[in-house]
């Protein structure tokens, strides 16, 4: 089986490319290197025209395609809104025209941001409202798929953690490591709200898992629901000061139900300690997790 990863020189593309390698299968890359940090020889753009001949090509020449490009979290996605919407939105469209004419099967990485707010336990027949701009993107993304993909698997992923070889410091759990190993002050902003969380690993096994067994459909891709103040606690441990400011909180909160994933039998291998434990070994990059190049926000300004 062959691979065609959009996006895959990112975050979750990075440690996919890993688990593809341990496992024999082969894979291309699609990537225009927006943020400038790879010497990549072959930049892409899904949204131009000229590029989208050979990305049909490539389509053509695999058997999955794996779809992560988009400007991920609001704060970048706010930067430029009319790049967000021509890379978060038109760009899929193409992605999708694309595989329907070679009849090519789409796994698409969507997030539980699309969920805004609850206080019930979300399953993948629940209501969406995203109440944030890149959730509203990532809505219009996956939306297109659902009207119009003739063979695809949605995973609408958790908030993601974990080591990557292309890291990032500005998710919740990467950013209360690093915090934790430069003991530093974690301070929790609003607390009250509850997460799901999925490791990059598990997000990259579910995609390969997906492949091999051919899953369609929508699925919640998370393994533990942590409220964000007990989440600081079981990273700081004894060791380092926990601080809740309630004048500042993300809107977003809500819980979701991995049974639909479970019942496939997916096991999900991570979770927060183990993580943790992971990012916390690699002592030069988080003493210096404050550079841009580990944060989405920051290599878009």
């Amino acid at each position: 089986m062959k691979f065609l990863i959009i996006g895959g020189l990112g975050y979750i593309g990075q440690v996919l490319q890993e688990e593809l390698k341990k496992r024999g299968y082969e894979f291309e890359i699609v990537d225009n290197d927006l943020m400038g940090l790879h010497d990549w020889h072959n930049k892409l753009d899904i949204t131009d025209y000229e590029d989208l001949k050979k990305i049909d090509e490539l389509i053509e020449d695999c058997d999955v395609v794996v779809n992560l490009a988009a400007i991920v979290g609001d704060q970048a996605c706010l930067v430029n809104t009319k790049l967000t919407i021509n890379i978060n939105c038109q760009g899929i469209q193409h992605i999708v025209n694309l595989c329907n004419k070679s009849n090519k099967k789409i796994i698409h990485a969507s997030t539980c941001s699309l969920y805004g707010s609850s206080k019930v336990i979300l399953n993948e027949d629940s209501p969406v409202f995203p109440v944030d701009f890149y959730g509203q993107t990532k809505y219009q993304q996956e939306r297109y798929i659902l009207e119009n993909s003739k063979n695809y698997c949605v995973f609408r992923l958790g908030t993601a953690y974990g080591w990557s070889p292309r890291m990032r410091f500005d998710l919740v759990v990467n950013s209360f490591a690093t915090k934790k190993f430069n003991g530093e002050k974690i301070i929790v902003f609003g607390g009250g709200q509850w997460r799901p969380f999925v490791h990059i690993r598990d997000v990259s096994r579910a995609i390969i898992f997906t492949a091999e067994k051919d899953l369609k459909g929508v699925y919640n891709l998370s393994n533990e629901n942590i409220d964000i103040s007990d989440l600081a606690k079981i990273i700081s441990g004894e060791d380092v000061e926990v601080e809740i400011n309630d004048l500042q909180a993300d809107p977003r909160n809500y819980k979701v139900d991995n049974n639909k994933i479970l019942k496939e039998n997916f096991i999900f291998e991570w979770n927060i300690q183990k993580g943790v434990e992971e990012i916390i070994l690699h002592g030069d990059d988080v003493k210096n997790y404050k550079g841009p190049k580990y944060s989405n926000y920051k290599m878009q300004v």
